[in-house]
C-alpha cells in the first residue's frame, strides 16, 4: 500500500512544473560565456499538452477555439465586425443589468433572477472572447510603440555625441591654433632609435587639427556602430 502511494506522489511532482530557478539558475553571465548553458529545448513537433488540454501547432484555432467547441453559446458570427459586436454586447450588458436590479427589487425569489446572472455570464464571455481576438493587434502594436521609443532613445543619444563632437572640435581648434606656427615632428624610424634629432618634416596647426580630427572621426563611428 505505502508502496503504492510513493508511486502516484512521484507522478503528481513529474506532471506539475518545475520551479523556476532550476531553469534560470543554468544561465548566468558565465555560463553563456563559457558556452555551458544547456542550450534551448528543440521544437515541438506534434501535438502537445497544456494543462492538460491538447494543442496542435499546425491548427491555428487549437489554442484559442470557437465558443461552441467549448459547449458555450456564441452570441456573435465569425464574419462579423468584432468593434461592433463589442458596442452591441457592452449596450446588453446595460439592459440585463437593469432587467436584473429590477427583479432583485420587486421579486427577489423569483426564478428570473436565476436567468438573468446566466445571460450576464454569457455576456461576459462573449465579450471576453471577442477582445482576445485583438490579442496579435496589441502585440504588435506595443512591438511598435517599443521600437519607436528605441528609435527616439538613440537619435537622442546621437544628438548629445554630435554636440560633444563639435564642442570637442571647437576646443582642440583653440588648442592647436595656440601653437607654434610651424614644428618639426620626428620620423618613425628617428622615434624607434631614440635620437634626439628633428626631422625635415614640418607640420603646422592645420595638419595637427586634421589628424585629430580624423582620429575623432574614426572613434564616433565606432561608436555609433554599436549603438545603431
Amino acid at each position: 500500500m505505502m508502496a503504492k502511494e510513493k508511486e502516484n506522489e512521484e507522478k503528481i511532482v513529474h506532471l506539475m512544473a518545475p520551479p523556476p530557478k532550476i531553469f534560470y539558475s543554468k544561465y548566468t553571465n558565465e555560463a553563456v560565456r563559457n558556452g555551458t548553458a544547456p542550450p534551448p529545448p528543440p521544437p515541438i513537433q506534434g501535438e502537445y499538452s497544456c494543462f492538460g488540454i491538447i494543442h496542435d501547432p499546425n491548427d491555428s484555432n487549437s489554442i484559442m477555439k470557437p465558443l461552441r467547441e467549448h459547449g458555450i453559446t456564441q452570441l456573435y458570427q465569425d464574419a462579423s465586425d468584432n468593434i461592433q459586436e463589442l458596442k452591441k454586447i457592452n449596450a446588453s450588458f446595460l439592459v440585463n443589468f437593469l432587467d436584473l436590479l429590477d427583479v432583485l427589487i420587486n421579486c427577489p425569489s423569483s426564478s428570473l433572477r436565476i436567468k438573468k446572472i446566466e445571460d450576464l455570464e454569457l455576456l461576459f464571455i462573449n465579450f471576453h472572447d471577442l477582445i482576445n481576438k485583438f490579442r496579435p493587434h496589441q502585440a504588435l502594436e506595443t512591438l511598435i510603440q517599443m521600437l519607436k521609443v528605441q528609435k527616439e532613445q538613440k537619435l537622442t543619444l546621437v544628438e548629445q555625441i554630435n554636440s560633444k563632437i563639435e564642442s570637442v572640435r571647437a576646443s582642440l581648434h583653440t588648442a592647436v591654433n595656440s601653437l607654434p606656427p610651424l614644428l618639426t615632428a620626428p620620423t618613425k624610424m628617428e622615434m624607434e632609435d631614440s635620437k634626439p634629432v628633428c626631422s625635415s618634416i614640418p607640420y603646422t596647426p592645420d595638419i595637427i587639427f586634421q589628424n585629430l580630427m580624423d582620429e575623432l572621426d574614426c572613434s564616433v563611428d565606432a561608436t555609433l556602430a554599436k549603438i545603431t
